[in-house]
């Protein structure tokens, strides 16, 4: 199993990004994600109809994040992205589609298999446990240290 370093790449990273909702993130990451081939072109269509469906806010340890994803018919080659909004952007929860929370973590997958998909949810929980670790990429100021952070989830 390829490791996660492999799935980051620093221009996959906005941060102080200026976006305002859910669909304007997923959006965003998602024609990140096919100018630099992780995806087929429908991708950002894709998610934001799951997403419709299927929120993926999540409460947070301080900090609420969201993991939005979809199937993976149009996808190329792994990948997580990463958007720290300006401002918190509301997200469904997960599990209740009609409550809604601020989210200052956006951490969009792109996994081609459904394995390796829950394995990478897993991953995500553990971060999202992990108050200081959350502060510290809410918080980053470059890419690097945000790579840096992202590395704890090579620990299986």
């Amino acid at each position: 199993m390829r490791n996660i370093a492999t799935l980051l790449d620093e221009r996959l990273i906005l941060l102080d990004a200026d976006v305002t909702s859910a669909e304007q993130c997923i959006r965003t990451m998602a024609d990140l994600f096919e100018t630099y081939g992780y995806v087929k072109p429908g991708y950002g269509d894709a998610v934001v109809e799951r997403e419709k469906g299927f929120p993926t806010g999540l409460p947070g340890k301080g900090i609420n994040i969201a993991i939005p994803h979809t199937n993976n018919a149009l996808v190329n080659k792994p990948a997580v992205g990463v958007i720290v909004p300006r401002q918190a952007v509301e997200f469904a929860v997960m599990g209740q589609k009609e409550t809604k929370i601020s989210c200052e973590l956006i951490l969009p997958l792109v996994v081609q298999d459904t394995k390796r998909q829950m394995a990478m949810l897993k991953k995500m929980m553990k971060i999202i446990q992990d108050g200081e670790l959350l502060q510290n990429l809410r918080h980053a100021k470059d890419k690097q240290t945000i790579l840096q952070l992202l590395s704890v989830l090579n620990d299986d």
